[in-house]
Parts: structure tokens; sequence; C-alpha cells
């Protein structure tokens, strides 16, 4: 009990730090893409908009913004303990921790974009030429 006299602001503070640490993990490691739109991605989402529209004190709003996901991320972690206890759902972790729908790749644009490779095979040899082209127009050399 001595120790926490004399540590108690290092230890809050730890505790603080390692609160916020466990958040971003878990929001790490979860999936970022789902045609449902579950766990965290609705957080990113908003977040990802309003930062968009700041206009006018820029770094204040998207500071604001990320505090304002930080707390929508641990509100989706609330959620996910809350349902367990009552039953919902078999871990506290499932709404935010699953497997992935992801969207049907569209067969005939990826038919199109290697059609495109196969008839332009040296594409970076074709962006040197053209911004060596470039460099030549801004010099007014012909």
């Amino acid at each position: 009990m001595d120790f926490l006299k004399h540590h108690w602001f290092g230890f809050l503070l730890s505790l603080f730090v390692a609160f916020f640490v466990l958040v971003f993990t878990l929001v790490f490691f979860a999936p970022r893409e789902d045609i449902h739109s579950r766990g965290f991605i609705p957080c990113t989402e908003e977040m990802a908009y309003n930062m968009l529209a700041c206009q006018e004190n820029k770094a204040w709003c998207v500071l604001s913004e990320i505090v304002k996901n930080t707390f929508c991320d641990i509100g989706v972690i609330k959620d996910g303990v809350v349902k367990w206890a009552q039953g919902q759902q078999a871990r506290p972790w499932s709404n935010y921790y699953f497997t992935p729908e992801l969207p049907q790749t569209d067969q005939a644009q990826d038919e199109l974009v290697q059609e495109f490779y196969q008839n332009n095979p040296d594409l970076a040899g074709e962006m040197a030429r053209l911004k060596k082209l470039n460099k030549e127009l801004e010099n007014g050399n012909p």
C-alpha cells in the first residue's frame, strides 16, 4: 500500500496508457472491410467522412475527430461485452473480430485489367518516357 501512496500518479497514468494501447491493438487487428459494415468499420467511415469535411481549424478538427473515433471504438468494445454478458453472442469480441464477408470481385473488370497489362507490358518504361517528355516540354525543348 505504501507503493501506491508514493506512485499513485504513475500507476494511474500507466493504467490509462495501457487501456488506450489495448483499444488501439484491438482496432488494429480487426477486419477493415465487410459487406455488412460490422465492428469498428462504421466508426472509421464516420471519422474519415468528418475529417474530409474539416474546413476551418483543420488541426483541431482532425484531432477532435480522432478523439470521437476513439470513444466510438470504445463503445463498440463495450457493446460486445454487454451482448456477451446478456448471452447474445458467444464471446465478448464476436462483434468486432469476425470472418469478414468481402464483396465479390467483378470478373469482367478483372479480365479488362489483365488485358490492359497484356497490351502494355512495359508500363514502367512508358512512364519514364512520359516523364522525360514532360521535362522537355517544361524546359522548352521540343
